[in-house]
Parts: structure tokens; sequence; C-alpha cells
């Protein structure tokens, strides 16, 4: 049972499984995110990592936005075949209000906006997305507007979608939100 406290933190991680032989290396890197506290919403450069080096349009900057790198957790679960690890990258715990990985991208989005001198970031996504969510709390983090259009059902266009989910959050954050319905949203894009 998860304690109430941390009920908020629960997004869906991410599952790795892997399978282990007799003579594979039992061996997982975890750096303490402690050291990167003080550079939150810091612009930095952005050095590419060796397996990227075929990319042909590279980031020059991108702002740190979450505590990354978030740890590798073995998940002790009954009744796995013999050999069978299974682990969960722990995205989770890179801050609860950007919703895990989907950060990871907002800190190269955020960086390039704010580089280009733009005053607002716009977002198309379902509307309980966290995604949208995500994108409302990092543009206010760097203050830029944020506009989200939502895709809902047709009942709902003229309604008022109320303060729950996420939408609570994206009205509290000042987040301008605009509703299609899905079939406007495939007629006009």
């Amino acid at each position: 049972m998860v304690p109430n406290t941390s009920i908020l933190r629960l997004f869906s991680p991410h599952v790795a499984i892997r399978h282990w032989t007799s003579t594979s290396a039992y061996r997982v890197a975890h750096t303490s995110s402690s050291s990167q506290i003080g550079s939150f919403l810091s612009k930095k450069v952005y050095t590419l990592p060796p397996w990227a080096s075929d990319l042909s349009i590279i980031p020059s900057h991108n702002y740190t936005l979450s505590q990354f790198p978030t740890p590798i957790h073995k998940w002790n679960l009954p009744n796995l075949p013999r050999g069978t690890e299974v682990w969960i990258k722990r995205d989770d715990l890179a801050g609860m209000e950007l919703s895990g990985n989907k950060v990871r991208k907002l800190e190269f989005l955020m960086a390039d906006a704010v580089t280009q001198g733009a005053d607002c970031v716009i977002t198309i996504s379902g509307i309980q997305s966290n995604h949208c969510r995500a994108t409302a709390v990092a543009a206010k983090y760097v203050n830029l507007d944020c506009y989200l259009v939502l895709v809902t059902s047709k009942l709902l266009v003229d309604e008022d979608p109320g303060l729950v989910g996420n939408l609570l959050v994206e009205r509290l954050l000042g987040a301008h939100i605009d509703l299609v319905s899905k079939r406007d949203f495939v007629i006009i894009g």
C-alpha cells in the first residue's frame, strides 16, 4: 500500500524487463540528483551524447526543469520466470507537476522558444492530457503564455469542463484553454 502523501507522485513509470543470463553483469548505475537541485531553471549549453552524433538538428541549449537523472529500481514481482528481472525507470520522481518523461522534451522546446523570442507556446491534445499540463507548468516556469487546444466530444465543446484533474492545474497556471470537438479537429486540424 502506498502512503497517501505519495499518491500524487505516482505517474506511469517506464518499465523495463530484462532477462539476465548467468554471465550477465549485475550493475545498475545510480547517480544522486542532490547535486542538481541548485541548477533548477538554469539554461545550459547542450552537449550531444555520442550515440546521437548523426542527428541533423542539434539543440544548442536546454533548461533544467526537473531533477534528473532519476533512479532505476528493481521491482520484486512474485512468480517471474527464472532468470527474469523487472526494473523500473522512475521518471515519476523527476518532478510531480511535470509528468516525468514529458519534461525531457520540454526542456529543449522551452529553451528554443525563449531563444527565438517567443511570448507564448501552443499545444494540442486531449482534454485531460498530461502533456498539456506539463507544457502549462513549463511555460509558467520560463514566463511564457500557454495556449492549450483541448480535444473533446462535440457535446462538451460548449460546456465548461470544470475544475477537475489536469484542467484544474492548467487553469491555476493561467493557461488559455480552447475546446474543439474531435470531429472539427479531424476536419480542420
